[in-house]
């Protein structure tokens, strides 16, 4: 991966949260969205599949309704960094880190695509 490095004092970038629904809106499907948690509103997004290089993989714990819940972050570095978080009992999150196990090259940008 080649990716180029601007020197000097900078503000970091912000990650664009993504998370994984297969739903309808308005007579569209859409399988990703983010959340405006100011608005407390889900914003569908229309592409279906996300391209880029796997740069991290962490757990992290989120509380949703006043219980601790563990949470697969799975960090995607492309035009903009993306963070695709989904719960880690999720048939999404089981299927990724499946198919993940059996990818040899990271080097190559894979396509996150889910679609059912």
């Amino acid at each position: 991966m080649v990716t180029e490095i601007k020197l000097g004092l900078c503000n970091p970038p912000e990650p664009i949260y993504l998370y994984v629904k297969n739903a309808e809106l308005g007579g569209e499907s859409y399988l990703w969205y983010h959340y405006d948690i100011d608005r407390e509103k889900t914003i569908p997004v229309s592409q279906k599949a996300l391209t880029g290089y796997l740069s991290e993989l962490r757990f992290t714990t989120k509380e949703f309704k006043g219980k601790d819940n563990l949470k697969l972050d799975i960090v995607v570095s492309a035009d903009e960094v993306y963070v695709i978080r989904s719960g880690v009992e999720t048939n999404f999150t089981k299927s990724f880190l499946l198919a993940a196990s059996l990818i040899q090259d990271f080097s190559k940008p894979l396509i996150t695509d889910y679609c059912c």
